[in-house]
C-alpha cells in the first residue's frame, strides 16, 4: 500500500524545491483547485518527468513509458472511462486478481480505495506523465465511444430490435456491447479491413487484417465466447439461437467520423462460432488510378485500354488482391453523364455518383448471367459484372462486348495470359475470345515499407541475381524494421503491382490458332512489352516502395539453375 506522504514533502527531501516555493504553490492551489504538482511545473520550479521520477524513487513505485506499453484493451470493463479521467489513470494490465494501474498522482488514496471497490481487485499502482495518461486514455476508451449520446457511435438496428428479448448484458448499455464497439473503434483505428473473432480452447481470440496481414491483439477469456458472438449476431440481425448452420449478414457502424458497412460471416467451429467482419469504410475516398501504384509506362496502356468504345477488359487475381478497388477506380476516372453506366455486383461495396448499381440477390433469381441479360435491355454504353464465375456469364459478357459495350469485369487466374486460356475453358470459343477482349490486367497487392523506418542495405550476391542486378551495379535497397507509427510491422499501406496484357492482332492470331500459354506469355513479353508481376515488382523494389521479401510473398521466384547451385 502507497505511504500516506504529502508530494510537496517528498519533493523538499528529493531537494528539487524548498519551503518557500512550496508555500507559493499551496497559496495557489487554496485559489485554484489544480493539483499541487501541476502548480509546481507551471510555476517552473519542476519538470513533470522529475515529479514522477522523485517519486518512484522515494517510494518505491515503479515508472513506466506508456508509450512503449501494449495496453490491454478488454480493462476497460473494469474501469469506467469517467473513473479514468476524473483521477488521471489508467489500467495496464492483470494478473491473478492484481490490478496494475498508471496514475498521475499515486498517492491518491480515494481513487485507488474507489477502484478497489469497483474492481474487486487489488490495486498495484505505477507512475506515468500525465500526458501519457491521457492520450492511454484515449486509445483505450476510443474517444468516448461508451457513451453514445456524446460521441455518435452508433451500431446494429432499431431501438426496438436492440432491446426485445435480449439480455441486459448484451443490449447497448451492456459491457459486451461496450467491447463489441471497442473491438470495432480499434479495428477502424488501425485501418483493418477484416476482424476475425475466433474462439479456441481456452481463449477468444481477436486478429485484424491490416494491410493484407493478420494481426493478433489482446485474446479475451474463453467466457467472453458466447456473449460476444451473439451480441454481433444481433447487430446482423441474425438468429442467435441458430449455432450449427452458417449464417451472414450485415450491420452500420458509425465511430469518430467513420461511416461503416459491416459484412458479417459466422461459421460453426468444435469450441463455437467464428465470426468474420469485413470493414467498408464508406466515408473514406476512393482511389484513383494514380493512387494504385502504376508505373509511368504501364499507366498509359491502361488509359489507352479504359477508353476504349467497346470491347471485353478484364482484371484477375486471387481473392484479396484488389481487383474491385481498380475497378472502382477505373469507373470513376471514365464516368461521364454522357454515357448510361450499370454495374452488376456481389456485395455492391461502395456507392458511386452517377452510376446505376445492382445487388445480386440469387434468391431473387437475380444472378450475374441474369442481371446481364437484363442489364443489355437499360441502354447501357459500359457495364461492370463483379465477376466471371461461369461459362453463361462469360458468353454473356463477350456477346455484349461484341454488340457495341465496353464490359468490365472480374476473373480468378494467376497471370494475364493465363486468363484468355481460361475463358477458353469456360467454353468460349477462341475466335470470340479473339474479337472480344481488348486487355487483361493482372494483379496483386504488396505491402509499403513504413517511410519514417525503412532501413537502407547493400543486397548480396544472391538477391542480385534474384532481381537480376548487373554485376558491378550496387543499388541501395530498403526493409522493414518498425517503429510506433507502423505498429513495429516495418510497412505501412499497400499498392499493387501489375501485369498489363493489350490484346493485339499478334496475340489474336495465337488464339485463333490455339497456342499454348507460354507461346502467348513469350510473345506478349518479347514483342509486346509487356512486364510480368514480379518484374514489375522489382521495379518498386529498386525505387524502394516495397521490400525483397515483400516480392517474394506475392510472386513466385526463379529457381537457381544447376550451375548456381554448383
Amino acid at each position: 500500500m502507497v505511504k500516506k506522504k504529502r508530494l510537496g514533502d517528498i519533493l523538499i527531501e528529493a531537494g528539487l524545491i524548498d519551503q518557500k516555493k512550496l508555500q507559493e504553490a499551496i497559496e495557489l492551489q487554496k485559489i485554484s483547485k489544480e493539483r499541487l504538482g501541476k502548480i509546481l511545473v507551471q510555476f517552473g520550479y519542476v519538470s513533470e518527468e522529475e515529479i514522477m521520477r522523485t517519486l518512484s524513487h522515494q517510494l518505491h513505485i515503479p515508472f513506466v513509458d506508456l508509450s512503449k506499453q501494449i495496453l490491454d484493451k478488454k480493462l476497460v470493463l473494469l474501469v469506467p472511462q469517467n473513473v479514468a479521467e476524473n483521477y488521471l489513470l489508467v489500467p495496464v494490465s492483470e494478473n491473478k486478481r492484481i490490478l496494475t494501474v498508471a496514475m498521475a498522482d499515486p498517492l491518491n488514496i480515494l481513487a485507488i480505495d474507489e477502484l478497489t471497490i469497483r474492481t474487486k481487485m487489488s490495486i498495484d499502482p505505477v507512475i506515468a506523465l500525465e500526458v501519457e495518461i491521457r492520450r492511454a486514455i484515449e486509445e483505450l476508451y476510443g474517444g468516448s465511444f461508451l457513451n453514445q449520446s456524446d460521441t455518435g457511435a452508433e451500431a446494429g438496428g432499431s431501438e426496438e430490435e436492440k432491446g426485445e428479448g435480449v439480455p441486459e448484458e448484451e443490449t447497448e448499455e451492456g459491457p459486451i456491447s461496450q467491447l463489441v464497439n471497442l473491438i470495432l473503434t480499434e479495428a477502424v483505428r488501425d485501418r483493418a479491413s477484416d476482424i476475425h473473432v475466433e474462439p479456441d480452447e481456452s481463449q477468444l481470440r481477436i486478429r485484424y487484417r491490416v494491410d493484407g496481414m493478420l494481426r493478433e491483439t489482446t485474446p479475451l477469456q474463453a467466457k467472453y465466447v458466447n456473449p460476444v458472438t451473439s451480441r454481433i449476431k444481433i447487430m446482423s440481425k441474425l438468429d442467435i439461437a441458430e449455432r450449427r448452420s452458417p449464417q451472414d449478414g450485415r450491420f452500420h457502424f458509425s465511430s469518430n467520423g467513420h461511416s461503416l458497412d459491416v459484412r458479417v460471416s459466422s461459421f460453426p467451429t468444435i469450441y463455437g462460432e467464428n465470426v468474420v467482419m469485413r470493414l467498408l469504410d464508406q466515408s473514406s475516398i476512393l482511389l484513383t488510378l494514380e493512387d494504385l501504384g502504376f508505373l509511368p509506362e504501364e499507366y498509359k496502356k491502361l488509359l489507352y485500354l479504359i477508353n476504349i468504345p467497346y470491347g471485353f477488359v478484364l482484371v484477375t487475381g486471387p481473392t484479396g488482391s484488389g481487383k474491385t478497388t481498380t475497378l472502382y477506380a477505373t469507373l470513376n476516372s471514365i464516368n461521364d453523364p454522357q454515357k448510361n453506366m450499370i454495374t452488376l455486383e456481389d456485395p455492391v461495396e461502395y456507392r458511386l455518383g452517377g452510376i446505376r448499381q445492382a445487388q445480386i440477390n440469387a434468391k431473387a433469381g437475380l444472378t450475374f448471367a441474369a442481371g446481364l441479360r437484363s442489364i443489355l435491355r437499360q441502354d447501357p454504353d459500359i457495364i461492370m459484372v463483379g465477376e466471371i464465375r461461369d461459362g453463361e456469364t462469360a458468353n454473356i459478357a463477350v456477346q455484349a462486348a461484341l454488340t457495341g459495350h465496353l464490359v468490365f469485369s472480374t476473373l480468378h487466374t494467376n497471370d494475364a495470359p493465363s486468363t484468355l486460356i481460361r475463358l477458353s475453358e469456360m467454353g468460349i470459343p477462341p475466335f470470340l475470345i479473339a474479337s472480344s477482349v481488348e486487355g487483361v490486367l493482372a494483379q496483386r497487392l504488396v505491402r509499403k515499407l513504413c517511410p519514417e523506418c525503412r532501413e537502407p542495405y547493400q543486397p548480396d550476391p544472391e538477391i542480385r541475381r534474384e532481381l537480376g542486378i548487373p554485376i558491378g551495379e550496387t543499388p541501395t535497397l530498403y526493409r522493414p524494421k518498425g517503429c510506433r507509427l507502423c505498429k513495429n510491422s516495418g510497412y505501412k499501406g499497400r499498392l499493387g503491382i501489375f501485369e498489363l496484357m493489350i490484346v493485339n492482332q499478334e496475340i489474336k492470331e495465337l488464339l485463333l490458332q490455339k497456342a499454348s500459354y507460354g507461346a502467348i506469355t513469350e510473345r506478349a513479353t518479347r514483342n509486346q512489352g509487356m512486364k510480368t508481376l514480379r518484374m514489375d515488382g522489382i521495379a518498386k523494389v529498386l525505387k524502394g516502395i516495397t521490400s525483397v521479401e515483400e516480392l517474394n510473398r506475392v510472386t513466385i521466384r526463379e529457381l537457381p539453375s544447376v550451375a548456381d547451385q554448383g
